[in-house]
């Protein structure tokens, strides 16, 4: 049986417990095996791992807006096309050159627009937690791969919370990254001064292990820094979720904090400049009816919206991000907020046009992400409680421009508190696997 988690194939690797190609065979093994079961596969690959490097036998798979070698992502829209000498992302190049393989492509929504999977091309994402469980959007089939065994991590792109939102449906650590600090070189864009790359994985060393390549100008500093102040915001919440976080609060001596003002502030910005550079790399095929219903929903405002609304959010965000970071995030500081306002909803609450269809479910998957996405911070989710259901209740952290591992720290303390090392699935991916 293959370690749950990518440190700890590392770590039989580096005793020698298995080789480097062996991993890899069994990566492919898994992924012929789980994707019969959990529809998030969107197109085959098998890149092999190296045998050197921090990644060495790593089997991962990422997002299908991000071209791979000699293939043009199909971006939800279809499974992609072979394109002769069509360079790889540089993510996944350079986790290519850290040792890592690549499984394949994963499913997503049409053009990343969504919050959740839903995208009537392809079968639906099964949440491995629970088969009636939404799943986040619009990393979806990322999160799933990650969640349900298939893959050890992925990268997907986040410009309005599709790293954490899907992190947070299916039980894992979703990072998104400063805005700028991972090219988004041969990715396609959503909303490029809103769009970045970010990792999803099982557990937050996991993750810092993805991040590592990615970012190799983060590295930790040698000497010890100070334990970071925390903060925390908890506004409209579902009674479980503001009671998980009240507990947290508790437990950690977080200063309560209200955010309420500049949530609406920003997110109305935010919403200016999503719709509007998503208008204007879609206009075409917006007027000439091509695009889905989810697509047009977002884009169509954004052929409206006053080009002054739009130079000016633009012209806004330096002092935006300054006076929020001097108010919130001040050095040493780490705010904490909700990722989901409501406990993880079944997949018809939140797919428009289905008879369970609940506007306020869907509303509650989105409602504390994107404001982050126009600041340009980082910002990092992972699970700190259970529901009634036994499913995951995430929490949100912040952190100033490239403190990555500030936050990364933080999240491991956290998860040590809450799940110990392990975090919250691989006692369940363990048996999942096997059947």
């Amino acid at each position: 049986m293959m370690p749950p988690t990518l440190t700890q194939l590392q770590t039989g690797l580096g005793r020698g417990d298995l080789s480097a190609q062996e991993a890899w065979q069994a990566g492919l093994r898994a992924r012929d095996a789980l994707d019969r079961r959990w529809h998030c596969l969107s197109h085959p690959l098998e890149s092999p791992a190296g045998a050197r490097g921090p990644l060495a036998g790593v089997a991962l798979a990422h997002k299908d807006n991000l071209n791979t070698a000699g293939r043009r992502p199909g971006c939800g829209r279809d499974r992609g096309r072979p394109e002769p000498g069509l360079e790889p992302a540089w993510a996944i190049a350079a986790l290519q050159r850290a040792g890592a393989g690549q499984l394949g492509t994963l499913v997503m929504p049409e053009l990343a627009c969504g919050a959740t999977s839903d995208n009537p091309r392809f079968e639906r994402c099964i949440n491995p937690l629970h088969p009636q469980a939404a799943v986040g959007g619009s990393s979806s089939g990322s999160a799933v791969a990650v969640a349900g065994g298939l893959a050890y991590g992925a990268l997907g792109s986040d410009t309005a919370g599709s790293v954490r939102i899907p992190s947070a449906t299916c039980g894992l650590v979703g990072l998104k990254t400063t805005l700028g600090l991972i090219p988004t070189q041969g990715m396609t864009p959503l909303a490029p001064s809103l769009d970045t790359i970010g990792v999803l994985a099982r557990t937050v060393e996991d993750a810092a292990a993805l991040l590592a390549p990615l970012a190799p100008q983060l590295r930790a500093a040698n000497s010890p820094r100070p334990k970071p102040a925390l903060q925390i915001w908890m506004p409209d919440l579902h009674e479980e979720v503001a009671l998980a976080l009240d507990e947290l609060r508790r437990e950690v001596d977080a200063e309560q904090v209200d955010l309420q003002d500049e949530h609406a502030h920003l997110s109305a910005l935010t919403e200016i400049v999503l719709q509007t550079e998503l208008a204007q790399l879609q206009r075409e095929a917006l007027l000439a009816g091509q695009l889905g219903r989810t697509v047009q929903a977002l884009a169509w405002p954004g052929l409206v919206t006053p080009p002054a609304w739009y130079r000016g959010a633009i012209a806004a965000r330096g002092l935006e991000l300054r006076r929020f970071c001097q108010r919130w995030l001040a050095p040493g500081r780490v705010l904490m907020l909700p990722a989901l306002a409501r406990p993880l909803p079944d997949s018809d609450s939140v797919q428009v046009g289905a008879t369970g269809f609940e506007p306020q479910e869907l509303f509650a998957l989105h409602r504390y992400m994107g404001f982050i996405n126009y600041l340009g911070l980082p910002a990092l989710v992972l699970p700190i409680a259970r529901d009634k259901r036994g499913l995951p209740i995430s929490v949100q952290l912040v952190g100033r421009p490239f403190h990555e591992n500030e936050l990364l720290a933080v999240a491991a303390q956290l998860q040590e508190r809450r799940f110990g090392s392990a975090g919250f699935l691989p006692g369940w991916n363990l048996a999942a696997t096997e059947n």
